[in-house]
């Protein structure tokens, strides 16, 4: 409680970097590579610019979640049972970080008096295929309700 009150914000307890869980351990773990199990046992999967373990970018996080093959995309998906639904992915760069992080009132989702950070794309990330996910052209990026990059046909 005395952590809870020293902070302006919740910070919600986490654990992050464990790409592996033990099937009797699955449902006290909100974040690890069996990321449907995780989610089916309602954990919160937030997924980062560093999962799993590696600097991609978030569209290349978003597609390894759903193809299972973050950094080789044109290999065939390891165990894809624990593959994310396009939805549920999309769901682990956006809504679920910023629950995590105890902001899920100011951000995470394009909605009145939530901070406009947002990325439009050149195509839906829900209908896009898993290996063209992480190619997926953008076209602006606004932070705060400002254009921070504007693609040049626009």
């Amino acid at each position: 409680m005395e952590a809870r009150a020293a902070h302006e914000r919740l910070v919600r307890h986490r654990v992050e970097h464990i790409e592996t869980v033990p099937d009797d351990t699955v449902r006290r773990f909100a974040r690890a590579f069996r990321c449907r199990d995780l989610w089916e046992a309602d954990a919160r999967v937030v997924l980062g610019s560093d999962w799993p373990i590696a600097p991609f970018p978030p569209l290349g996080v978003t597609a390894g979640a759903r193809h299972r093959r973050p950094s080789d995309l044109s290999l065939p998906p390891h165990g894809p049972e624990q593959a994310l639904t396009p939805l549920q992915a999309f769901q682990g760069v956006t809504v679920n970080p910023a629950w995590a992080a105890g902001e899920e009132h100011t951000s995470g989702r394009v909605a009145v008096g939530h901070r406009a950070d947002l990325t439009v794309l050149a195509d839906s990330p829900l209908d896009v295929a898993d290996t063209e996910l992480a190619g997926l052209p953008v076209r602006l990026t606004v932070v705060g309700g400002r254009p921070t990059y504007r693609a040049p046909e626009l």
